[in-house]
């Protein structure tokens, strides 16, 4: 707590610091809540394991906050003109909580609706970017031939020696290697690269109390080069089903259309002007591709030995591995 007292100082906040607390379960960066005369702020560490270039992390960040600041929370910039203030050993942002705001839990059709719209008003506000103004904070983040890379590797070292507790698993994530065919073609063909949020998980995305209509966009670190269909893809992973990812509890799963529809309408009624027709038409398959390459990174990481997720439990990536894998087959049902 102390080190985060002290990061505040790199900032000009009015009035003296009440209090600093740890703020909520983020798996990447370390969150506290500081309260200063009254007023509320979001103070976070970045975790520069995970984005080890936080230049590349601030100029996307200023460059999304000068075109379309209405979309998100107000970020307060630094003694020296920056919003990223390093304090000798980490790297610190800060930002005004955002009043009568949260994000949602449970997602029923409104909250689908309102985070979706939420996504396309991001899609269409940067349609207009020029690519070359931004830079991957994660270098092939979401590249599936170098997940699958990674995949192969994990099964080729085995270094937890698991791989023969996992065989259907390893079956299943490769038949599904389609996926990537079909992807690449897409790209090939000219898909086009924009600007995208690239993490659109709900939780990334605040809703106002009491209406539950769409307020700010958050969690900007992955803001860079990607493609529309990774944004609704993403989406549909994390909101169609509505169970976290680590329930092993998979019986009761079907694919809901109503739901599927929801999204996709929502996020297209926003910004279907911005996009081309074969962005709108491949929007569905961003779903297969975002599910593909969770359901890979979960198992390659379980093979591996559980090094870059966090586990609360023995197993537990295998338990999101197949949780991913299940999903992936109900979608591919459904949508492919």
């Amino acid at each position: 707590m102390l080190i985060a007292a002290k990061a505040l100082e790199l900032y000009n906040i009015k009035g003296a610091i009440d209090s600093v607390a740890p703020f909520g379960l983020g798996h990447i960066n370390d969150s506290f809540v500081v309260m200063a005369e009254g007023k509320k702020y979001l103070l976070q560490r970045l975790n520069t394991a995970v984005f080890p270039k936080p230049e590349v992390v601030e100029n996307n960040l200023r460059r999304i906050l000068s075109l379309a600041p209405e979309l998100f929370a107000h970020h307060v910039l630094g003694k020296n003109g920056k919003y990223h203030q390093f304090d000798g050993e980490s790297f610190w942002r800060l930002q005004e909580f955002v009043a009568d705001s949260y994000a949602p839990e449970k997602l029923g059709l409104n909250e689908l609706e309102e985070i979706a719209k939420g996504y396309g008003r991001f899609t269409a506000s940067f349609s207009a970017e020029n690519l070359s103004d931004y830079v991957e904070a994660i270098p092939k983040f979401l590249d599936l031939t170098h997940r699958l890379n990674q995949f192969e590797e994990a099964l080729r070292k085995d270094k937890a020696g698991r791989k023969s507790k996992v065989s259907s698993e390893i079956e299943a994530v490769l038949s599904f290697q389609w996926v990537e065919d079909r992807f690449n073609n897409l790209v090939e063909a000219g898909l086009p690269h924009r600007v995208c949020h690239n993490d659109t998980k709900a939780a990334n995305c605040l809703l106002a109390q009491p209406s539950g209509q769409f307020l700010k966009v958050v969690d900007l670190d992955t803001v860079g080069p990607g493609y529309a269909m990774f944004d609704m893809g993403d989406m549909l992973r994390s909101m169609l089903f509505n169970i976290p990812e680590n329930d092993s509890n998979l019986s009761g799963l079907a694919f809901d259309n109503k739901r599927f529809e929801t999204i996709l309408n929502s996020y297209l009624k926003e910004c279907s002007h911005a996009l081309t027709p074969v962005e709108i038409e491949t929007l569905p398959l961003g779903g297969l591709c975002m599910t593909y390459i969770t359901a890979v990174r979960f198992l390659t990481d379980y093979l591996n030995g559980d090094v870059y997720y966090k586990v609360t439990f023995e197993g537990e990536n295998l338990v999101r591995a197949r949780n991913q894998l299940k999903i992936l087959e109900l979608m591919s049902e459904a949508i492919a």
